[in-house]
């Protein structure tokens, strides 16, 4: 790679609008910063970074305006966002989709403030790292990050819950103007009251477009009626999944009219498959 002695203009055109927070050089360092993790091709450490800029550009600058605590990654994330979205085409249908997931980054020091040891579940695998939420905006062929937030550990005094992050972001998200409804998405783990309730307010709240929710919802709930999940659905087993069937089992008989597209099993429940097309298995 060819030492840079200068940053392209373009770049600067392009974080002109940056908000107004910083203190020194730390927008052209942010600039600097950027631009490299762009088009370097190696490692994307700080210090090899560093030796291909302007002498000025040090790796200690890049440290400085990382732990620099006067502005917030969060302003820069939503501006850096909001621009993005302006500049994509909008969809036909004016459907914006907000995701939520969570996930997690290993980290080896074991001095790092905000890292957890441990497994989420005992089916998870044993990580020491952080773990984060992210919220993410899609529509068509696109999906741009829009917040994110630490989950920092319990005996932190600044814990909040995965869910009560989720519920900052969606709660601060501003959707663009073609947005014409807005569809929050999330794993069984965002499929809470609390979230659908949000939703719900956000809703009322706004008067320029429609919003609606899609979350996973645990087995263990229960109906309006009192009646489980458990027992109106089930998911299928491994060992039967093949590329015909769904993945999950109706415990009540189909009506007359669609008995052709459905098939009884050994346990006595009703496998639906795609085409019509089954193996009797009896």
């Amino acid at each position: 790679m060819i030492k840079l002695t200068y940053l392209p203009p373009f770049v600067q055109a392009v974080f002109r609008g940056m908000p107004g927070v910083w203190k020194s050089r730390h927008q052209l360092l942010l600039c600097w910063l950027i631009f490299m993790q762009a088009v370097y091709p190696g490692p994307k450490k700080l210090k090899e970074q560093a030796r291909w800029t302007p002498t000025f550009i040090a790796e200690w600058r890049f440290r400085r305006l990382l732990k620099a605590t006067y502005w917030s990654i969060h302003v820069l994330v939503r501006w850096l966002a909001d621009e993005a979205i302006e500049t994509f085409p909008a969809p036909e249908d004016g459907i914006l989709y907000l995701i939520g997931d969570g996930s997690e980054k290993p980290k080896r020091g074991k001095k790092h403030p905000v890292a957890q040891k441990g497994r989420k579940s005992n089916r998870h695998p044993y990580f020491f790292g952080i773990r984060f939420v992210i919220l993410m905006a899609a529509w068509d062929v696109y999906r741009i990050p829009v917040g994110f937030r630490l989950i920092r550990p319990k005996t932190h005094p600044d814990y909040q819950t995965e869910n009560a992050l989720f519920r900052q972001m969606v709660a601060q998200f501003v959707p663009p103007t073609w947005a014409k409804m807005v569809i929050v998405q999330g794993d069984a783990a965002y499929g809470s009251k609390a979230n659908m309730h949000l939703v719900k307010q956000r809703d009322k709240q706004d008067c320029n477009r429609d919003w609606r929710f899609v979350f996973g919802i645990a087995i263990t709930w229960n109906r309006a009626d009192g009646e489980s999940l458990k027992n109106l659905v089930n998911h299928l087993p491994k060992k039967h999944y093949t590329e015909n069937l769904d993945t999950q089992i109706s415990r009540r008989k189909p009506p007359k009219s669609l008995v052709d597209l459905w098939q009884k099993d050994e346990a006595g429940s009703y496998r639906r498959c795609h085409d019509g097309a089954f193996k009797n298995r009896a």
